[in-house]
């Protein structure tokens, strides 16, 4: 009798009893004289059926041996092992059957049992699970024999279909929970599944709330599953659309997992065409069609505890973005990224908005995550403006409600003329060199930076200033932005340098200028011989960033200023 109540257990409450603790069963008491030498868990199942007012069992004995029908509906279980693991009002339907030796010691006797389930709840976060819109059953015949279950067939409906048989389960002894989800991986089995409902209720249901872009995705298609020996296999055929519109065609996966900790498969995955557009912002780029992914086909391996793909080349038409592979820890949910490179990227011919000839170059030699940040090492140079600016300590954090990324910026040799000739800033002649450290971006909007230009005293420019940029500058620095009377008759000035600092942090901002005369704090430093002083009038005092950005929108506007003229 131990193996058939073991058996009816662990059908019963299998996927229970794997994760969480059900008090249901344990509430009842232990008759120890009536099922002597059952174990625990048979001995509460067998007190539960007796005195159990929704179920039926019927035991008759003849010359084959002993013959056992068992139908229950087990109503409303519930249990919790932790806030993120439980399950309340699960309703289990069984019918088990049962026919031969029960005799301690030396069971053996065959088995069918049926079992459904169309109601309850399931939290295994983050994936909640309602039964009552899942529904599925459970058709299974075997024996026990030998201290052990074996599963000759096994057929389970519901989001998948699975086929299994050739199923060992020792049932002497003790055993982890892992060790029999080990054995059971490693049978001979097979599960086909719809990639769109699978997608929905492993993916989209569980995701959409934090990452709201996977309700933009909706895969087609087929996939199945199949274990044989110490491997799963998995083959996948379908397409993948982006907000209804066609991303991926012809897609196709053909991977291999190996359940030993010392292999690593390798495996693929394939497509007829990507079609890149409908990911792209409209108006932003000026050729999107020229944007795709070179090859057709990614390698891809799998290892017990990683998984890794690569590599792969996104050739944008003016310059290439790739990785050499991106790598998955199982156990520690990280991503990581080797081996990066950008190559002759030109941003001016891919965006409409950028107004200057910027050509990017880089070499990332890893990315990983470091809590929900994305830390490169490595740089990118850019040449612009006739000088270099290099990007350092990159980072983004992708998960963020509004995306937010930083990094230390660092230039020389920029042409201030290339820079401010078509803007409506002013026109200002020269070099500048400085950096920018601690820079945060939360979207489009800086939340904290440190700042420094000056003039580069390397390069040989001429040093000249526009009236507008004078009193665009003097606005920056408090003043009301205009020039005197006398200033007025000319279109620019010079000047000797140029030297302004600024920071931002907690939404308070600091400006001030880099050369002081007495208790005046300049941003532009006239020469010897003449030219023009812009003063800092607030080089004491604190503003918000709020205020800042006020005095940016009165950039072109007039009141007063402290300019000096000479």
């Amino acid at each position: 009798m131990r193996g058939l109540f073991s058996l009816l257990f662990f059908f019963a409450l299998a996927l229970a009893m794997a994760v969480f603790h059900c008090p249901c069963l344990h509430a009842y008491p232990l008759d120890s004289n009536d099922q002597g030498g059952l174990r625990p868990h048979a001995k509460a199942l067998w007190q539960a059926i007796k005195h159990y007012p929704h179920g039926e069992f019927e035991t008759k004995q003849d010359a084959q041996g002993i013959h056992v029908k068992c139908r229950l509906l087990l109503k409303g279980l519930a249990g919790q092992k932790d806030e993120d693991h439980a399950f309340e009002d699960l309703d289990i339907f069984l019918n088990l059957q049962a026919d031969g030796s029960f005799s301690p010691g030396a069971e053996d006797f065959s088995w069918t049992i049926k079992a459904a389930w169309p109601r309850g709840q399931v939290l295994f976060f983050p994936w909640f699970f309602d039964l009552s819109q899942i529904k599925g059953s459970l058709k299974a015949r075997g024996r026990v024999r030998n201290g052990s279950l074996h599963i000759d067939d096994l057929l389970i409906y519901g989001p998948f279909t699975i086929k299994a048989g050739g199923v060992h389960l020792p049932l002497q002894g003790k055993s982890a929970s892992s060790d029999y989800l080990q054995r059971l991986l490693g049978s001979n089995w097979q599960m086909s599944a719809d990639i769109q409902r699978a997608y929905n209720l492993f993916v989209r249901d569980a995701f959409s709330d934090s990452h709201p872009i996977v309700k933009e995705f909706r895969p087609e298609g087929s996939a199945q599953v199949r274990g044989q020996g110490d491997k799963i296999f998995l083959t996948l055929a379908g397409q993948l659309l982006y907000r209804s519109k066609k991303f991926i065609d012809g897609l196709k996966a053909v991977v291999c997992y190996p359940l030993k900790k010392d292999r690593c498969e390798k495996g693929y995955v394939s497509w007829q065409d990507i079609y890149l557009r409908p990911l792209l912002p409209k108006g932003v780029f000026r050729s999107p069609e020229e944007i795709g992914i070179s090859g057709k086909k990614l390698p891809v391996t799998l290892c017990h505890d990683r998984g890794s793909f690569g590599p792969l080349s996104l050739d944008l038409g003016n310059g290439t973005i790739s990785f050499e592979e991106a790598s998955f820890l199982f156990s520690h949910g990280t991503l990581m990224l080797r081996g990066i490179k950008i190559k002759d990227l030109k941003p001016h011919k891919l965006f409409r908005e950028v107004p200057l000839e910027i050509v990017v170059e880089g070499n990332l030699p890893e990315a990983r995550f470091n809590g929900d940040r994305l830390v490169f090492k490595g740089s990118l140079n850019v040449e612009v403006a006739g000088g270099m600016v290099q990007i350092k300590n990159i980072w983004i954090e992708p998960y963020a409600a509004i995306l937010r990324w930083g990094a230390d910026i660092y230039f020389k040799h920029i042409n201030l003329k290339a820079v401010t000739e078509n803007t409506s800033f002013g026109l200002v002649t020269g070099a500048v060199e400085g950096w920018v450290k601690g820079l945060v971006m939360s979207g489009s909007q800086p939340e904290a930076f440190d700042l420094l230009v000056k003039t580069d005293e390397k390069a040989s420019r001429s040093k000249k200033i526009s009236i507008k940029a004078i009193e665009n500058l003097s606005i920056l620095g408090g003043g009301g932005g205009s020039v005197s009377f006398l200033g007025q008759l000319f279109k620019e000035f010079s000047y000797s340098k140029i030297g302004i600092s600024c920071r931002l942090k907690n939404d308070v901002f600091e400006l001030h200028g880099l050369y002081r005369k007495g208790d005046r704090e300049y941003l532009v430093k006239r020469g010897f011989f003449g030219g023009v002083n812009v003063i800092n009038m607030n080089s004491k005092g604190k503003i918000s960033f709020r205020d800042m950005l006020d005095r940016l929108k009165r950039i072109g506007k007039s009141s007063q200023s402290k300019v000096e003229v000479r």
